[in-house]
Formats: structure tokens, sequence, C-alpha cells
């Protein structure tokens, strides 16, 4: 490993972060909170206040970091299988070590659970139930992802139930 590799120039290791951070689902991330945050403002046009408008990059930023979180533990119990199915991925690869991509994932986990500490119980509820998912499907000795079934259920109670169930309730309260 070269030391370029270990402390690359910043944009090289934004490049490697977004590789990490799995793009398409930051996208499916992004494309949810977003369109129910339209949804509240067709809702009530006046929703949108400068507080309303932070609470809601807040709770995107949130929401990113849970993800981050989560794909990136992912990645960490998947190194070896990594190397010959996506071996462009950043611990795959050996862009990122091992203890970057935990630290990663640590500082992810607990921004995500920060920030919603900040934004309201509705999103800690989301935020610490997606986390809590997310990590029984990488982590032994749970490790959901050993089974189709329950990783497409973790993946749909994640993406369905948890996402628009928080939504639910926020919207509800209006």
């Amino acid at each position: 490993m070269t030391a370029s590799t270990i402390a690359p120039n910043p944009i090289t290791w934004l490049a490697h972060l977004w590789r990490f951070s799995r793009p398409h689902t930051i996208i499916g991330t992004s494309l949810s909170v977003w369109a129910l945050g339209t949804m509240a403002l067709a809702l009530d046009p006046h929703w949108l206040t400068l507080a309303q408008g932070l609470g809601f990059m807040g709770t995107w930023l949130a929401c990113l970091a849970g993800n981050l979180y989560i794909v990136g533990l992912n990645q960490l119990t998947d190194i070896e299988i990594d190397r010959i199915n996506k071996p462009y991925l950043p611990l795959a690869s050996g862009a990122f070590t091992l203890s970057q991509g935990r630290w990663i994932v640590v500082v992810a986990g607990v921004g995500a659970i920060a920030l919603s500490l900040l934004l309201g119980p509705w999103l800690v509820a989301t935020v610490i139930g997606s986390l809590l998912l997310g990590t029984c499907y990488s982590l032994p000795p749970i490790r959901l992802k050993r089974w189709p079934l329950l990783a497409a259920a973790c993946i749909l109670v994640v993406r369905g139930v948890v996402i628009n169930g928080d939504s639910h309730c926020t919207l509800a309260k209006r």
C-alpha cells in the first residue's frame, strides 16, 4: 500500500468516499427525503420557514449519514467477497484501509444519531430503527443477509415502513 493510497489528496479521498457510500443508495435516500418534504410543502405551502428549511436539510444529512453507516458496515463485513464481486469498492480495492472504513462508519453512525437528536423524536426513532436494522443485516450473530427473504424484508422495512411510517407521523401532526 502506498502513501497516496492511505492519505490521498482530498479530491481522490472524496471520490473514494462517494464509491464507499454506494451512490444508488444515496440517490434512493435523497429521493425519499425530498419527496416527503415536497409532500409536506404541498399540504401546507406556508410550511417552509427558515427554521423548517434548516430542519429539513438536517433531516436529509442525518438520513445520508445513516445510509453511509449501513452501507459502510456492510462493506466492512464483506471485504473478501467484495474483492471478487465488487473489486472497485474502496475497502476491496485497498483505496481505504480497514481502519479508515471503521472510522467512516463510526462517524457516520454517531453523526446520524446526533443530528436526529437535535431534530425531533420521530427522526430519532427513524434513524435508530434504520441503524439497528442495518446492523442486524450485516453483523453476526444475526446477519440477516445470510437469508435472501430476510435480507429483502430488512431492506423493505427500512425503505418502506420505517421511513414512510416516520413521514406519516410527521405529516399527521400538521
